[in-house]
């Protein structure tokens, strides 16, 4: 009898070891999140998770990549949401929220935007103007050469590290072809008109510092002859892209909430902006009446007139 008991407590242990090893393993989601300090730790964590890969200077958007990243994100999705927020304070909490609603971001770009699959513009690499907001708005390919953050007249030193990164742009141009298999037309046409006037830009930039830069200078045309050839590819594809862009009200109502933290729904807005309208047709027709006996205003037919007025209006 002993004998038998012994066998069927190993019996036991085995059948519960084994239970055990078919259970997939709970993730190792890093560092719980207890305190305000362990959040921002956390944040700077995920934004280098957010970038994607970069392969000799070139970020990876290959479909391997993005399905990666997208897979991953549900990871930190779950560990932002098991953070122990007992006790913080609201600006603390505040910050939490920011996150969540910045991880929806990237969740929304994979599941519904997808720009590195659909827009052509979401590659162009060389900025010459300053964004109005703290980050470019809008999706754009990590890693672009944004010509503003750097001091004016060029340092020989930024001046080499631009001519190292502008001449990734041949590069990119291999890379994007392949991930470009959207049929959206409008952001196809759109996108080609952003690679082509970047070109421009891209030659202008060469001759304007040819004589302190000339490698910087050589660097550019290089870039800028990858960005023709890109461009002369995204147009000879253009034919095949038939679909629209849109992504519907309940996708949009979706981001505005959970992106963009905003307490109105597309209908809502739509509301809004119509009562503004009004108002506006309202107090033009006041005014008219108010000056109905004034001499009707001019039509300015000419650039140098139109200058004047504005500035004026301005002044």
């Amino acid at each position: 009898m002993r004998h038998c008991q012994s066998f069927y407590r190993f019996f036991a242990l085995l059948l519960s070891a084994l239970v055990f090893s078919c259970q997939p393993a709970e993730k190792n989601l890093g560092q719980p999140i207890k305190t305000h300090a362990d959040l921002v730790q956390f944040f700077k964590d995920w934004r280098v998770f957010q970038a994607p890969k970069m392969i000799d200077g070139v970020p990876d958007y290959a479909v391997a990549a993005m399905q990666q990243q997208y897979q991953e994100l549900g990871n930190w999705q779950k560990r932002l949401q098991a953070a122990d927020t007992t006790g913080w304070t609201v600006p603390e909490q505040v910050d939490w929220y920011l996150i969540w609603a910045e991880m929806n971001g990237l969740d929304f770009d994979h599941r519904v935007l997808k720009p590195w699959e659909r827009d052509p513009a979401f590659y162009v690499w060389f900025f010459t103007e300053p964004s109005d907001v703290p980050d470019r708005e809008g999706p754009n390919v990590y890693g672009c050469v944004e010509l503003p953050k750097y001091s004016q007249p060029l340092s020989d030193q930024d001046a080499a590290e631009i001519a190292t990164r502008l001449r990734k742009a041949k590069l990119l141009y291999i890379e994007a072809p392949k991930n470009l298999t959207g049929k959206a037309r409008d952001l196809w046409v759109l996108g080609t008109r952003s690679i082509k006037e970047q070109s421009k830009e891209l030659a202008a930039f060469a001759e304007s510092i040819k004589t302190e830069h000339a490698d910087l200078a050589a660097a550019a045309l290089e870039a800028r002859d990858a960005s023709d050839a890109f461009a002369g590819w995204l147009a000879s594809q253009a034919k095949t892209k038939t679909e629209v862009s849109g992504i519907g009200k309940d996708n949009y109502d979706w981001y505005v909430k959970n992106v963009h933290l905003m307490p109105y729904n597309w209908d809502e807005e739509v509301q809004l902006l119509q009562r503004e309208l009004t108002r506006s047709h309202s107090a033009l027709r006041l005014y008219e009446v108010r000056h109905r006996n004034l001499p009707k205003l001019q039509r300015v037919d000419n650039e140098t007139d139109f200058n004047r007025l504005v500035n004026e209006a301005v002044s």
